[in-house]
């Protein structure tokens, strides 16, 4: 078993609008956190480095990762309940040395 950290998009509440006048209005979005995972290395398909490039996922990326941070896509086999891919919080090099 290989220890990771999966990044996932979590949804958070903010306030917007002015409070003075009424209730505060209360809107969603969404960020990318992290959360302990353990991969079978047994099911792992494939991996591949993985840059997030839009402005939006920079955004959703600055709540919990810093600018250095390194991302790897995981291929997984099998059918579960589960996506087939998953992004971790792992450089390629590291991922590809703990799977040899």
């Amino acid at each position: 078993m290989i220890k990771v950290k999966e990044v996932y998009t979590e949804h958070t509440k903010y306030k917007s609008g002015q409070e003075a006048y009424s209730q505060p209005h209360y809107r969603t979005r969404g960020i990318y956190n992290r959360r302990d995972c353990l991969l079978n290395a047994d099911y792992i398909v494939a991996i591949y480095p993985h840059q997030f490039e839009s402005s939006v996922d920079e955004a959703m990326l600055q709540d919990h990762f810093t600018s250095d941070s390194e991302f790897t896509r995981v291929i997984l086999d099998g059918n579960s309940f589960r996506s087939s891919e998953i992004i971790v919080e792992m450089s390629y090099a590291q991922m590809a040395e703990r799977l040899s």
